[in-house]
């Protein structure tokens, strides 16, 4: 499972959802997050209809099987990363 977290620098709940990924990458060590600021990739965030930071989409292979906008909690990503893998 692959999660890509959309983000801008100054973004404060950005900062707020990078820190739940990170609890819940120490949680699911197989868990492959990768961060893309919107800022520096304009056209990838274009491509995709990303509208608002922070952004999760969770990814099996090329297949996105969750896409979600705000802040979640830790339960919250935990229980989408779940379904998602079914």
């Amino acid at each position: 499972m692959k999660l890509e977290l959309y983000t801008q620098p100054f973004c404060a709940p950005c900062i707020r959802t990078r820190q739940t990924v990170a609890r819940a990458q120490k949680l699911l060590p197989d868990l492959q997050v990768e961060e893309i600021n919107v800022v520096e990739q304009v056209e990838r965030g274009e491509e995709l209809g990303i509208t608002s930071t922070p952004l999760i989409r969770l990814l099996q292979g090329e297949t996105e099987k969750f896409r979600a906008s705000d802040t979640p909690t830790l339960p919250q990503l935990l229980t989408a990363i779940a379904r998602a893998s079914d």
